[in-house]
């Protein structure tokens, strides 16, 4: 179990060096494959028992200047993606309608 607590610090620092706040959600979306829910539920208990409020809390190394253009950009996107094709829906819809 150790080694899956280890992993859960490791995730743990990657979701903080991205600007995220460690969850139960955000450790299963990543390691939801590698682990069993009840395993997952298990090591997430004793990671928050073995870290500091403190540490969670805290804001991450790199700066949210640095990183939040390229989440803004990659979300803007998706956005324009869903936009195209929610555009090409209404206009079949006019064209069959």
């Amino acid at each position: 179990m150790s080694s899956t607590i280890e992993l859960l610090h490791q995730t743990a620092a990657r979701l903080r060096q991205e600007g995220k706040t460690p969850s139960l959600a955000l450790f299963k979306a990543r390691l939801g494959g590698q682990l069993t829910a009840p395993a997952l539920f298990s090591a997430y208990q004793q990671w928050r028992q073995q870290t500091p409020a403190d540490v969670e809390l805290q804001a991450p190394d790199i700066a949210p200047d640095i990183t939040r253009p390229v989440d803004v950009a990659s979300q803007l996107q998706r956005i324009e993606t869903k936009l195209d094709k929610i555009l090409a829906l209404l206009e079949q819809q006019n064209v069959s309608g």
